[in-house]
């Protein structure tokens, strides 16, 4: 049940993405707010649950720009995975793994979506891509990481039904 009700959350975020983010470009590098919610989800609960978020964030993300319909959702997919597969869940407390995890994330996220455009017929120089565009983004997700993590970190705490023992 909570893989859905996580849904509006990431169509809010896809929109915002869509409209405002573009407005805080850093070079061509711009906040990603799918991708944080994403991959702080990854981070703090179930990867099922982050999986189905980013097959419906990178949906909705593909359909509102120029990128490869699919392509978005395959990399929040595996940047998703990757994260939950090295490091299982963590802390909402966690200060070190959310940066760490932003920011390496990011540059493969960007990666591949570089070799999608390519591979669908866009010219799109790797390197000027990666030092244009990622390494802005990277930026901007790194310092972000923490304020994202700890709000998704409280949504998850409202969603996470508490588990009750007998000592």
């Amino acid at each position: 049940m909570i893989r859905y009700i996580g849904l509006p959350i990431v169509l809010v975020a896809a929109i915002l993405d869509a409209s405002v983010m573009p407005e805080l470009r850093i070079g061509g590098g711009a906040p990603d707010l799918v991708f944080l919610v994403v991959v702080s989800w990854a981070l703090l609960a179930d990867a099922r649950d982050a999986m189905l978020w980013a097959v419906f964030g990178g949906a909705i993300q593909d359909a509102l720009s120029l990128t490869p319909v699919g392509a978005s959702a395959l990399g929040l997919v595996v940047v998703a995975f990757i994260a939950d597969a090295l490091l299982g869940d963590v802390r909402r407390t966690n200060l070190l793994f959310p940066p760490l995890v932003m920011g390496a994330g990011t540059v493969l996220y960007h990666l591949g979506l570089l070799i999608a455009l390519r591979l669908d017929g866009h010219i799109v120089p790797l390197g000027e891509g990666l030092l244009a565009v990622t390494l802005p983004t990277a930026i901007y997700h790194v310092l972000l990481s923490l304020l994202v993590f700890r709000l998704v970190g409280l949504a998850h705490d409202w969603l996470t039904p508490r588990r009750v023992g007998l000592e």
